[in-house]
């Protein structure tokens, strides 16, 4: 039978080790709750959905387009590519241009001009002042994690991007396949599916107005 002074020293030990249990439980609790709320701090509106990709599988159907500069642009009267990929949330979104008038933007997230230009499509579209009878659909490209404004989802989403969006994918095959040079791009086609502007750039309202307008 183990003495008195041996049975102190195991409730002592016993307590001790008790002790210590109850000190890592709370330290494992209190870095979860640091994670949490970290999570929720930087997380917030730009977190990404667990079934948002921000790039995609993109593949085209024709000839690329010749890169945009040159003046004249040889690409006015060239029929253009069809694009087939997805969006960020992975549904296929088609861009076949000889289906009828259309405007395509390629745009990046961290491109301030981009940023500046998206609202005022919205804005124009939700006040009645684009034409009827054109399609418009965006193409997220040039995608940079270390960029600002990143994830290009997010961004749209905030900006509540009504139009059909499509994800590039990391080599920018969309975005090569229309001759993309500068942010915002925008590309028209008439309802054939022929080239009739390629312009890089800000338009503006007015601006934006009368080129989808010269579609109709």
């Amino acid at each position: 039978m183990p003495s008195a002074t041996k049975r102190r020293a195991d409730e002592r030990a016993q307590r001790r080790s008790q002790v210590r249990v109850l000190a890592i439980a709370a330290a494992v609790a209190a870095v979860l709750a640091v994670a949490a709320v970290t999570a929720s701090a930087f997380g917030g509106e730009d977190a990404i959905a667990p079934d948002e990709a921000q790039l995609g599988t993109v593949t085209v159907t024709g000839e690329a387009l010749p890169t945009f500069g040159a003046d004249p642009d040889p690409a006015i009267g060239l029929a253009a590519p069809a694009l087939t990929g997805q969006s960020f949330d992975g549904l296929p979104v088609s861009i076949t241009p000889d289906d009828g008038p259309m405007a395509i933007w390629f745009v990046a997230h961290w491109c301030p001009h981009c940023q500046a230009e998206v609202p005022r499509i919205i804005d124009l579209a939700e006040q009645g002042r684009l034409p009827d009878g054109v399609d418009i659909a965006a193409v997220s490209t040039a995608v940079d994690e270390t960029g600002p404004n990143y994830p290009p989802s997010a961004w749209l989403d905030r900006e509540a991007w009504p139009f059909p969006v499509m994800a590039d994918d990391a080599d920018g095959t969309a975005a090569a396949a229309y001759g993309l040079q500068g942010f915002p791009f925008l590309v028209l086609v008439d309802a054939d599916g022929t080239v009739t502007l390629r312009t890089s750039g800000e338009l503006g309202d007015d601006g934006i107005v009368a080129a989808l307008e010269s579609l109709t």
